[in-house]
């Protein structure tokens, strides 16, 4: 806690001082490259390999189509296993003017990224070069051999969406000794290729099959992507609100959105999502040079199926599904289960002993006349309990889930449709006990917090060629992990990234009149060694302005 204290004290004097607003419309040309507060992923001193995947490739082909980068992924010779971390390094560069695109990586089948894109502007003269990281350590299984690859951006190029998007892809494989020992993961990866939902096809379906005989716990990872008119599902409006301001093209359904998991039919926990904003949501000024946290790679959700694994120990092939009610646009889902064998039995059995878990969640509508407009509050709640055992080597295990989730969305809606205030809270924790013999054997609680409030005006929109724009929007991620003997807990880890943006956009007869943004975020937390980390960052114009952290953060 006293970490805490002292982040807070710093940050107080961080808020104090900041950039002073323009006085009059300012038109962004180049941009700084796209930056974050989030700490690096880390990388162990110890010897290492980089396998390249693709260098330089370009989105897309001569003639304007979008293309993939292919071939197989071997573990390289000079640094055979254990590892101590495998990290994938993509580094991305665009200029012109483009869209905000989605792109991935599969291995072996399973997507191990998924992620968007920076969206050029167009207004400068110098390309945007940015670069993630992801820790892919936890499907070690699946890179123990070699294994295909595809991966790419779904780019589309025309006359004025020039853009092109340039990806330098690599892993690199740090060997594990003595100081740096290989974490334990799971034994076996099960992934799929994507799958989207779509209105009137709300339900997507993955095939598991030839799981091993000898599951002792499952885990499913899922990464919910909405499309369309659930691309910024947070601000959708119940259909009524919608029927109200025609003219606005609001986008119905309300903004409660889970994908309802399902193992052969039978429900086994509901899905939320981190409420994704894409560069060019919203008003794309918003996001130069601070993308919305989770942008470059999505955040995935994990559900304890360990209660289920009797079920898929069967030796049979598994329907796993997912259905997104009051779907409003498309949703793409990338799922993978992530399974603990035993490492002394051929055979496990199990079964489940306990299983209550609501189809959907209880959600509840009210709308209400406001000075303007109306307010449309929506609020959501789950209650999921699951139970079961697995009779394994070192005995029966009885592992207990509970899952909640409390959501609320307040929106008013103001100027025929076209201003809207959200206040949104979306909140939640995931408990897992297993016991021997009445005695805890592991324990582990995940919680999450993700509020949001977004303010958004069109209301001197005419067409796409005459508009102004505003937008501002505060975002948090709010996450802590523990363990314990589930009476009590200790922390394991703890983040909370925040950020605060601000922008505008406006056109007069097709020419940008004014492109401005600027925002503050931070970073308070450990990073991935479990290391205090803080890093604050404001920008303004499109240009860092602030850059302080501890330790250091470059």
């Amino acid at each position: 806690m006293r970490i805490l204290v002292f982040l807070s004290t710093v940050l107080l004097a961080w808020f104090l001082t900041g950039a002073v607003a323009s006085a009059g419309p300012v038109l962004e040309g180049d941009t700084d490259n796209p930056v974050s507060p989030a700490p690096a992923v880390s990388r162990p001193d110890t010897p290492h390999c980089t396998v390249s995947l693709a260098e330089k490739f370009p989105s897309n082909a001569a003639d304007g189509s979008p293309q993939t980068y292919s071939g197989t992924v071997t573990p390289p010779k000079s640094c055979p296993g254990p590892w101590a971390k495998v990290v994938m390094d993509q580094t991305v560069t665009v200029s012109g003017r483009q869209y905000d695109r989605i792109g991935d990586l599969l291995i072996g089948g399973t997507e191990v990224w998924w992620g968007t894109t920076e969206e050029p502007s167009g207004e400068g003269h110098r390309a945007i070069t940015y670069h993630l990281a992801k820790d892919l350590t936890p499907y070690t299984a699946l890179l123990r051999t070699p294994q295909p690859f595809t991966g790419g951006i779904g780019n589309y190029t025309s006359d004025v969406y020039t853009g092109v998007y340039a990806q330098t892809v690599t892993l690199t494989y740090y060997r594990a000794d003595h100081a740096h020992p290989a974490p334990e993961t799971a034994d076996r990866v099960v992934g799929f290729p994507h799958a989207d939902a779509q209105p009137g096809a709300a339900t997507v379906h993955f095939a598991a099959k030839d799981l091993p005989r000898n599951i002792t716990r499952a885990r499913l990872e899922v990464t919910l992507e909405g499309g369309a008119c659930d691309e910024q599902w947070f601000d959708d409006v119940p259909d009524e609100v919608a029927a109200k301001y025609p003219a606005a093209n609001m986008c119905g359904h309300g903004p409660f959105r889970e994908a309802n998991a399902a193992l052969d039919g039978a429900p086994v926990g509901g899905v939320q999502t981190f409420p994704h904003i894409y560069s060019g949501g919203i008003v794309p000024t918003l996001w130069r040079p601070v993308v919305a946290i989770g942008t470059f790679s999505l955040h995935a959700e994990t559900l304890d199926l360990t209660p289920f694994a009797g079920r898929l120990v069967d030796g049979g092939a598994h329907d796993l599904s997912f259905t997104v009610p009051d779907i409003g646009g498309s949703w793409s889902v990338v799922a993978t289960l992530l399974l603990d064998t035993d490492q002394h039995a051929a055979r496990t059995s199990g079964a489940l002993t306990q299983d209550d878990v609501a189809p959907v969640a209880a959600k509840q509508t009210a709308v209400k006349d406001i000075t303007g407009g109306v307010n449309a509050t929506v609020t959501a709640r789950r209650d999921d309990v699951t139970a079961g055992y697995v009779d394994t080597s070192a005995g029966r295990v009885y592992t207990r889930v509970e899952r909640t989730r409390d959501y609320r969305n307040s929106d008013d809606v103001t100027a025929a449709g076209l201003t809207q205030h959200v206040v949104q809270s979306d909140a939640g924790k995931q408990t897992s006990v297993s016991t021997v013999d009445g005695k805890a054997r592991s324990a582990a609680r995940h919680d999450w917090s993700y509020p949001l409030t977004v303010d958004a005006s069109a209301a001197n929109y005419v067409d796409d060629q005459n508009f102004r724009l505003t937008g501002a929007v505060d975002m948090t991620m709010q996450l802590s992990d523990l363990a314990g003997d589930g009476r009590s807990w200790r922390p394991v880890s703890a983040s909370r990234e925040w950020l605060g943006s601000s922008g505008v956009l406006a056109r007069t007869n097709g020419v940008n009149t004014e492109s401005d943004g600027s925002s503050r975020t931070t970073y308070a937390g450990v990073d991935d060694r479990g290391r205090p980390y803080w890093h604050a960052i404001t920008t303004d114009h499109g240009l860092v302005t602030a850059d302080v952290g501890m330790p250091n953060h470059g």
